[in-house]
């Protein structure tokens, strides 16, 4: 026993956004028009003008559309055919002629020539459409003899493409329908195949004898067929005449004021027909007509056929009128004015079946499961090719769109074309929705009644871009066209102030610069953001470095100073300026530098970027001790982003550049170059945390006695840990590791050697003290050495360090100091390891350091 299926016309009304949201295969395409299951009616040619129609989420180049057979040979499968080139505001629109079969319809979306979005509608159809008006025979009834019913409807459609838009009589829906004759209370524009209790709107409960019609029908002519049913048992063709002139009757079921029965016959032709088309209308009236005259049943059927071509602009809408009068026999008046209707001259009407030849009746009228068999043949045979060739089609109507605008935040207004009345999928009734990602349609009523069906629009996420961030290539200040570069973080389209809509901009001038990032469907902008731009000045730096970093005294010595530009523009006339410390006398200066009173001064007149010059001269040092030789920029063109020229050169800017080297006889004289010009430096801010009084906050530095050895030679070491916390710290270890050319010799202060590695412990250390360790080390061989240590435990938690976990990590509970080792020459003077001559390297240099030992990192 078949189980009908149970659609809500409200759920079948939604049933298209469900396939819409899930049917997409290669995401930005999503084809909303035709929808699924779909027939337009062909015209004589064989052929439709289908208007496909859908929303893309990304800028397209051009949307392009296929028709491919589902089977073959039945249908004709298209070329990829331009819907529309350059489509805008998230919505494509265009028409393809198809040949009458039964497809899957492809579209796809273009970018610089590649598939960039796909979706397709998996059946769609070019073919013939009906409308059915009669009454029960035509509706489908039941015939209940002691409570056995004699007629149960027969199979629906076994062919795919017999189709139907579904209804379910049993819902709220129906039966306010039943009561108003609304057509809001229908399915809109979802079909499927003719089952057997699907339903046939907008009146019939199951399929009759129309499935099996479907099946002969579409096997015969080769296209899919779609059915409406108007139907309604009980009635006659005087009851439909006078709903259709609004002459008032009375009957007990039939609700004359809703205009019922005709008003079923009006909705199929204003609720679906201008959307899918129609070939004819297929009569199915007759019997309950017997008690009228032949002259009356003749002028309620003309007067029917006239008032749906006039009222729907159809004037020569084709009829099949099924000659049926039997009712427990033939009732020749009705015969006759049946008959006198098909013999109308020029009126294209045509001769349905003759029913009356069938007598499978068990109740005197309705059909049982056999002849329903046979009546389905009969109508299939009757709807003949050559009344398929010589009837007039009306086609499908071109469907208005829907007009979309940026509204606020990730949403947009979509608006519907002026008309009486809307009715939206989420339930709204106003002309115009603000919405945010999702798939929306909605249904128009016109002032004549005509329902259209606009394309449904889908949302992407996307609508209004996230404002975007904006980065620079290059120069962040404008020097030259293609030296400074804007970037947008925004993939997709981008729209500056000053009018290009890429993602880089090339500055042509200082000034404010904004961009835009422009939604791909809709065009909705974000907030613009801006970045100024401004007068590119220069970035220079100086480096500074000796030959020798022990020499005799008396020895010469190489003193080479180098500016490298590392901005992004060229720099004209830059001046640098050596003041020489005390002893330090000039031996050789070449042409490109100047001396004036123990100032040495230089000049270039270009530096392009990237470009480093260097300038040296000889000096001798003339008194044992150490010296520091200091040199700056002190002239240069525009500003420097991060230094101030002639500012002086101890406020570790890097146009200042410092080297210091020491006489092999040791002195404890300094002399360094005078520094007349430096301005205050501003007071330096703590970068310890705040003190904490649960914490203990230890920090190491390393003093040593001396920085330079013969080999041979001994060196003490300190370890001094101060506790910045507000906590004492207990049980504070510390650890050093001796590296290669240093040897353990002693320790007082309880400093123990395993090795190379060094340890020592403080059993206490209070809040805002200091205690030192120290030991002495023995030199082993000539060199340089790095020797490193740090706080290996406490009792105690750190802020801002953690014991333990090494010595190359900046934390300020660790310290190193370098060393070097020389070896006697045979002459009794010290030389310089080789390779080991002191090389300042290129670099923004931090506050120079003025002190013989090492200190804390």
């Amino acid at each position: 026993m078949h189980k009908p299926l149970r659609f809500s016309p409200y759920l079948v009304w939604l049933l298209p956004l469900l396939v819409l949201s899930t049917h997409v295969t290669l995401g930005q395409v999503d084809v909303t028009y035709p929808v699924e299951r779909m027939i337009l009616q062909r015209d004589n040619s064989n052929k439709a003008t289908v208007q496909i129609a859908g929303s893309y989420a990304q800028v397209l180049d051009a949307v392009e559309a296929r028709a491919v057979a589902r089977t073959a040979g039945q249908g004709t499968t298209t070329s990829w055919t331009t819907l529309q080139s350059n489509p805008t505001n998230g919505q494509f629109s265009g028409t393809m002629p198809v040949q009458g079969g039964w497809y899957r319809l492809e579209v796809r979306g273009l970018r610089n020539g590649q598939v960039v979005g796909l979706d397709s509608v998996a059946r769609f159809g070019v073919g013939e459409v009906f409308a059915i008006m009669g009454h029960s025979n035509a509706q489908g009834s039941s015939c209940v003899i002691n409570n056995t019913d004699y007629c149960p409807t027969i199979d629906g459609a076994v062919d795919d493409r017999v189709t139907v838009v579904p209804l379910d009589q049993s819902t709220p829906e129906f039966r306010a329908y039943e009561q108003t004759a609304d057509t809001r209370y229908l399915p809109g524009l979802v079909f499927s195949q003719l089952a057997t209790f699907s339903g046939l709107s907008p009146f019939a409960r199951f399929a009759w004898f129309w499935g099996r019609m479907g099946d002969q029908l579409v096997q015969r002519i080769n296209v899919p067929v779609l059915i409406y049913n108007g139907g309604f048992g009980g009635t006659n063709m005087e009851q439909n005449y006078k709903a259709a002139y609004d002459i008032p009757f009375d009957h007990f079921f039939v609700n004359y004021s809703i205009r019922m029965p005709y008003v079923n016959m009006r909705n199929i032709m204003n609720l679906y027909v201008p959307s899918t088309g129609v070939r004819a209308v297929l009569l199915h009236h007759g019997e309950n007509d017997r008690g009228n005259a032949t002259s009356d049943i003749y002028t309620h059927n003309v007067g029917v056929i006239d008032k749906v071509r006039q009222e729907f602009n159809k004037p020569n809408l084709a009829w099949m009128i099924a000659i049926s009068s039997y009712a427990g026999g033939r009732y020749q008046n009705v015969r006759d004015a049946q008959t006198q209707v098909l013999a109308r001259a020029n009126y294209n009407v045509y001769q349905g079946p003759d029913l009356d030849n069938m007598t499978d009746r068990p109740d005197g009228i309705h059909y049982s499961p056999s002849g329903q068999m046979q009546v389905a043949q009969l109508w299939s045979t009757a709807i003949t090719n050559s009344f398929l060739q010589s009837t007039q089609p009306y086609m499908a109507q071109l469907q208005p769109l829907t007009s979309i605008a940026c509204d606020s935040g990730n949403t947009v207004r979509l608006s519907q074309p002026q008309s009486v009345s809307y009715t939206w999928n989420t339930g709204s009734t106003s002309q115009t929705l603000t919405v945010g990602p999702g798939t929306y349609s909605a249904r128009l009523r016109n002032s004549q009644n005509q329902i259209s069906f606009p394309p449904a629009v889908t949302v992407p996420a996307e609508v209004r871009p996230a404002d975007p961030t904006i980065s620079v290539k290059g120069s962040a200040s404008f020097c030259v066209v293609g030296g400074t570069v804007l970037q947008s973080s925004y993939a997709g389209t981008n729209v500056w102030n000053t009018g290009p809509q890429t993602a880089t901009l090339t500055v042509n001038n200082s000034g404010v610069y904004s961009v835009q990032a422009k939604g791909a469907a809709y065009g909705c902008l974000s907030n613009p953001i801006a970045y100024t731009v401004s007068a590119a000045g220069s970035d220079l730096a100086l480096a500074m470095n000796s030959s020798r970093r022990s020499p005799a005294v008396g020895d010469t010595v190489t003193f080479t100073m180098t500016i490298r530009n590392e901005g992004t523009c060229q720099v004209n006339g830059v001046t640098i300026q050596n003041r020489l410390p005390a002893n330090v006398s000039v031996v050789t200066l070449p042409s490109t530098l100047s001396a004036s009173n123990s100032i040495i001064t230089g000049t270039i007149s270009q530096l392009q970027p990237g470009q480093s010059v260097s300038r040296q001269y000889v000096a001798r040092l003339q008194t044992a001790g150490q010296y520091l030789n200091a040199a700056e920029i002190s002239a240069q063109s525009g500003p420097d982003p991060d230094s101030q020229p002639n500012s002086g050169t101890g406020d570790g800017q890097d146009d200042a550049a410092t080297t210091d080297l020491r006489t092999r006889t040791t002195a404890t004289a300094l002399f360094a170059s005078p520094n007349p010009n430096q301005v205050p430096l501003p007071a330096v801010q703590s970068n310890q945390p705040a003190p904490d009084p649960n914490k203990a906050d230890l920090s190491l530095s390393m003093l040593a006695d001396r920085r330079t050895a013969t080999v041979g030679g001994m060196i003490s070491v300190s370890l001094v840990v101060s506790n910045r916390g507000q906590l004492p710290a207990t049980q504070v270890a510390l650890r050093s590791e001796l590296p290669a050319g240093l040897q353990f010799v002693s320790s007082n202060s309880g400093v123990t050697a395993a090795g190379t590695v060094l340890t020592a412990t403080i059993g206490q250390i209070q809040a805002g003290q200091s205690a030192l360790v120290s030991y002495i080390v023995k030199t082993t061989a000539a060199g340089s050495f790095s020797h490193a240590a740090e706080v290996s435990a406490s009792n105690q938690p750190d802020p801002d360090s953690t014991p333990g976990n090494g010595v190359t990590n900046g934390e300020d509970d660790t310290a190193r100091i370098d060393i070097r080792s020389t070896s006697l020459t045979s002459g009794g003077r010290q030389a310089a390891p080789a390779g080991s001559p002191g090389q300042a390297v290129l670099s923004r240099p931090r506050q120079p350091q003025r002190r013989l030992s090492g200190s804390g990192q």
